[in-house]
């Protein structure tokens, strides 16, 4: 494939992974006006944005990748995008709660191809020296999807309506989606390997757990994302407690940090990682662990200042450790598998990470949060006072306990991001290859 084809593929797998990093965050754009209108509480809120879709899209993710194994990853991603965004449009006209996580259900179903197959796709357009720069460059969707999607989505659900934020984000993944069966050419595959006996399910999930290296940098990645998507999700809710921000403003800030913190950190994390790894093999996951151990403490700082300016200046910088694991992890793994086994090993990979990130860390940040409102509460009953959109009045004492919970239920899991660099210093004591 050509260098011109090549950068334009990865543009295109770049787009589809924005518009599934979108599906992942919508219900963090709009969680205050759906919590106001169905008085629904952070847990529920962290079941409807995490455990819902995470469960659904894990266990989707692996056939799916099977079938990339076997048939044109291209249009098996572009196929399955076009059913999330189905869904995410019909996400706009539901009157329920219920309606709504089905929905949900359904957008976590489709968006399982939006990673893994790309992630095989890119591994055989690109030689092993340069996949970890590569991958790179294609998880620059997310902050492009947090920087802009984030501000949009924001704005168009305070001008409008929360209902209109889905439909106008299931629009333009439709569109994308039809760009990609026109345009997007399937890789000649790197390994030639016989067909008929490729690398089972279960042996390519033998041979992620078989090592240490493979094992620690799951768990390093797992913990990572825990404490991602647990924050993500409530971070908009949390600058319009905290600071009083409108949906707009908050979703601006969201997309300010997340959105900058994860370009920086991911170009920081692909290109430094490589250049680090070519003196000493183990600085490939070695600096994203050093670069976690140094940004919680900033991190954390910004949390607790009282001023939107220096909360938003120190969140940004501490995030940006958070975004530079996941290009060298997936170089990693990919080096102990061929080009037919690779979407499968991502597939397994993302559904341990997404599992345990998404699927047990919004829930739980809003459980704490629930919990930490409640102990912070004067008036008696949290839970019954301060239902729905009586948790929103500014100044009340349910506003006021409902931001003083949410900031410690944030800080409390960014222990989650030192457990996972730890996890990942441990990983560069060995050579995957060694261990095969």
């Amino acid at each position: 494939m050509k260098r011109g084809h090549m950068a334009f593929a990865l543009t295109l797998l770049a787009s589809i992974n924005a518009l599934g990093f979108m599906d992942r965050v919508m219900i963090a754009l709009v969680a205050e006006k759906i919590k106001a209108e169905f008085s629904v509480t952070d847990f529920e809120i962290g079941l409807l944005g995490g455990t819902a879709f995470a469960v659904v899209n894990a266990l989707a993710s692996v056939p799916i990748a099977r079938l990339a194994e076997r048939w044109k990853r291209a249009y098996v991603s572009a196929g399955f995008l076009m059913l999330a965004s189905v869904f995410t449009a019909l996400a706009g006209f539901t009157t329920t709660f219920v309606q709504l996580l089905l929905c949900r259900i359904g957008m976590a179903a489709g968006n399982a191809a939006t990673e893994a197959p790309p992630h095989s796709m890119i591994s055989d357009m690109y030689p092993p020296e340069k996949r970890s720069s590569a991958i790179s460059i294609f998880m620059l969707g997310v902050p492009v999807a947090a920087l802009l999607g984030s501000f949009v989505g924001g704005m168009i659900a305070e001008q409008w309506d929360w209902r209109q934020t889905f439909q106008f984000f299931g629009v333009l993944g439709a569109l994308v989606a039809f760009a990609c069966f026109i345009f997007l050419k399937e890789p000649e595959r790197a390994t030639q390997v016989v067909q008929s006996d490729p690398l089972t399910t279960w042996a390519i999930l033998r041979r992620l757990l078989g090592t240490s290296v493979l094992r620690y940098t799951i768990v390093g990645v797992a913990l990572i994302s825990l404490g991602s998507f647990g924050i993500n999700t409530f971070l908009p809710a949390f600058f319009s407690r905290s600071f009083g921000l409108g949906a707009g403003q908050a979703g601006l800030a969201f997309g300010v940090i997340s959105g900058l913190a994860s370009l920086a950190g991911t170009l920081i994390g692909g290109f430094g990682s490589d250049y680090m790894a070519r003196r000493d093999p183990r600085w490939l996951l070695r600096f994203p662990a050093l670069g976690i151990a140094i940004g919680v403490p900033i991190f954390l700082l910004g949390l607790m200042s009282a001023s939107l300016t220096v909360a938003i200046a120190l969140m940004l910088i501490g995030s940006l450790s958070f975004y530079t694991v996941m290009g060298p992890a997936i170089s990693t793994l990919h080096a102990s598998l061929d080009s037919f086994s690779r979407a499968t090993g991502s597939a397994l990979f993302l559904l341990m990470v997404y599992f345990v990130g998404q699927g047990i860390g919004p829930p739980l940040v809003g459980l704490v949060s629930d919990t930490a409102s409640g102990l912070l509460y004067q008036g008696g009953d949290f839970a019954a006072r301060c239902q729905g959109a009586a948790a929103q009045v500014p100044g009340s004492a349910c506003a006021l306990a409902s931001a003083g919970g949410l900031r410690w239920a944030i800080a409390a899991f960014a222990v989650f991001f030192i457990g996972g660099g730890l996890a990942l210093w441990l990983a560069s004591r060995g050579s995957v290859r060694d261990q095969l």
